[in-house]
């Protein structure tokens, strides 16, 4: 269905064929209602009929109540006067299949103002024939009372067993029954089925349901119904208990109105085939310059061939297409020199540089420059990976990937150092520059630098900003946020303890050997105190010749013994190697961190009160600043002693 006159021509053939179609089928649809209104209104001839069987009946009992009327009263009682009487009117003879007298029946089903109408039984003793009997009581004394009845034997010659072959219409397999108020057959085209009932009968069945279902009236009132293929109607003989049944097979009744529809159908389909062929036969020669318009649109697609020629000439809509598509061709022409241009000068861009630029679509690496490529030691062309793949394990590629889509949705540019994995294996430090570019698809352009340099500058300005240059131990400021930070930790249970350590006869050495010497002595001192510790211990130069030790889970009895350590280890090793007079011993001041100190400034003091109570102890001592009480007074008052006369650190 790809071409325009294939569709155009079954398109018009479906118009034509619905156009006729439809015409024709709404006058059939109409004729057929109009066959079925009639059928319902003629009832199918059912209460023709009934009125004709109500006549037959009135006739006869008119004739029987004539011949009763001049019945010779005192002959009753005489069976040979009574036959001689009824052979002098042998007219009564063509009205029944047989005229008797008999006695009164009492109760009739049914009877009118001529006589009653009995139920189908049996004849005359000995006749093995089932016969409905009209009586007409003859005036007299006689008892019993005696009637004039007429029989109609069901299977015999008569206006009741001749109706369902006389009314019969095999064209449209119309067929009659007549049957009593109990549903048992009194008249039928086949004499087996007479005295069974109606429900039993396979032509019957629906209609008798229906019957049934009303309540079986004896309304003279014609009904009409359909039942699946079949049309039925009823109707009541009046002054009986007789119904009328007419079914007839509703395909007869309506086969020509469904022929009629299938001959439309197929004329339809003629006349829409032809007109289709013809259409498509027109439309092929008028739409010749389509087939050249589409050759000369693929060579557009060609950048080798040129846009401007080739065009077919035509008029009407062919023709504005040709120049719309020529004009179309021209500005796409000029595109894509444009877009080569611009894809050389991306191409340039990732050849040359300096940073590392990747594009991804869906946080897959799709394009990458050479510089990126070299960083990662990958080929050219070969970094084709998942931004997740490239992401060391130390780089938390979730948080890493929910921050960058957190970024993106707020219309920011992402910016993070990142670890990503080179092709050996070894981890490169990166930074990061990440940007959307919003359209239909989910891409990203990407900026990515070295940043191993710009790591090693800022860790070694920021060691350089927590240490002391000489030493290489942490300096005053770095100890203090150690310490705040251990006293802000509530959830602390172990103990803790702070050493302060003031070097004895410091200044001798510089005044007698040179700084360079002090300095020397620093760093033995540097390096005793840092054997003397673990790992996790904090140690510190004040400043001058003063030290600090932070001791997290210790004790107040270890902490003495490993500032005994230093204080003995210090004594070995102060020694001025120029001369070797020069020396220096530790006065050390050990106070435990406890709930007593809830500050840093609480525990400086104590840690300084201890030291100086150890300096006025004799000098290289460790003093610990849970001494007792007088003991602490002491020290207080060497303190001010000190404050007074100098620094008892010299």
């Amino acid at each position: 269905m790809g071409s325009l006159k294939l569709r155009l021509a079954v398109a018009s053939a479906v118009l034509i064929a619905c156009s006729v179609a439809g015409t024709v089928l709404v006058g059939v649809h109409q004729v057929e209602r109009g066959l079925t209104e009639g059928l319902v209104d003629s009832n199918l001839g059912a209460a023709q009929l009934a009125g004709t069987l109500s006549e037959s009946v009135v006739e006869r009992q008119r004739a029987l109540l004539a011949t009763a009327r001049q019945w010779p009263r005192e002959q009753l009682a005489s069976p040979s006067n009574n036959q001689a009487f009824l052979d002098r009117h042998a007219a009564l003879t063509t009205l029944f299949n047989r005229v008797q007298v008999a006695p009164l029946a009492v109760t009739e089903p049914a009877g009118g103002r001529f006589g009653s109408v009995s139920a189908p039984k049996r004849g005359l003793p000995g006749m093995d024939e089932f016969v409905v009997a009209m009586q007409t009581p003859i005036a007299s004394d006689h008892a019993p009372p005696m009637a004039l009845t007429g029989l109609l034997h069901l299977k015999g010659d008569n206006f009741l067993s001749n109706m369902p072959r006389l009314a019969q219409l095999d064209d449209i397999h119309l067929q009659t029954f007549v049957a009593d108020q109990k549903g048992l057959l009194i008249a039928h085209a086949n004499p087996q089925r007479l005295l069974a009932s109606i429900d039993d009968d396979p032509d019957l069945r629906a209609i008798a349901a229906q019957w049934r279902a009303m309540g079986s009236p004896l309304e003279p009132t014609p009904w009409t119904g359909r039942f699946g293929k079949q049309v039925a109607a009823m109707a009541a003989v009046p002054g009986t208990d007789w119904m009328v049944f007419r079914v007839a097979d509703g395909d007869a009744l309506f086969g020509s109105a469904r022929r009629a529809i299938n001959n439309t159908i197929w004329l339809s389909a003629g006349i829409a085939m032809a007109g289709a062929l013809t259409i498509f036969g027109l439309a092929a020669w008028l739409l010749r310059p389509m087939g050249e318009l589409r050759q000369r649109a693929l060579l557009a697609l060609d950048p080798t061939h040129p846009a401007q020629v080739g065009w077919p000439e035509s008029g009407g809509e062919v023709g504005e297409l040709s120049r719309v598509l020529k004009y179309v061709s021209e500005q796409l022409a000029v595109s894509r020199g444009e877009i080569e241009q611009s894809l050389q000068q991306m191409q340039a861009v990732l050849a040359h540089a300096p940073v590392g630029i990747a594009f991804s679509g869906e946080y897959r690496i799709e394009l990458a420059s050479s510089h990126l490529e070299r960083m990662l030691g990958y080929g050219a062309g070969e970094l084709k990976f998942q931004w997740g793949e490239l992401v060391a394990p130390e780089g938390n590629r979730d948080a890493l990937r929910e921050l960058a889509e957190s970024t993106f949705q707020r219309g920011q540019v992402f910016q993070a150092e990142v670890p990503l994995v080179r092709r050996d294996g070894s981890t490169l430090w990166t930074l990061v520059h990440g940007a959307a570019i919003f359209g239909e698809q989910r891409r990203t352009i990407w900026i990515v630098t070295d940043a191993t340099e710009v790591r090693r500058k800022r860790a070694s300005l920021e060691w350089t900003a927590a240490h002391d240059p000489l030493t290489e131990l942490v300096n005053r400021r770095e100890f203090e946020q150690r310490l705040e930070g251990l006293l802000d930790d509530r959830r602390r249970h172990d103990a803790a303890c702070a050493l302060f350590i003031d070097l004895d006869h410091f200044k001798q050495v510089n005044d007698g050997a040179g700084h360079a010497a002090g300095d020397a002595i620093l760093k033995k001192v540097a390096n005793v105190l840092r054997d003397s510790v673990r790992s996790g211990d904090t140690v510190c130069r004040l400043g001058g010749d003063e030290f600090a030790v932070l001791l997290p889970a210790c004790g107040l009895d270890r902490a003495m013994l490993i500032a005994e350590q230093m204080r003995y280890g210090i004594a070995l090793e102060g020694v001025c190697e120029s001369d070797s007079s020069l020396r220096v011993t530790a006065s050390i001041g050990v106070v435990e961190i406890d709930t007593q100190h809830l500050s840093l400034s609480q525990v400086l003091e104590a840690a300084d009160r201890a030291c100086y109570a150890a300096k006025h102890a004799g000098r290289n001592v460790v003093h610990s600043a849970a001494a007792g009480p007088a003991d602490e007074a002491l020290a207080a008052a060497m303190i001010a002693d000190g404050l007074q006369q100098g620094s008892p650190t010299a």
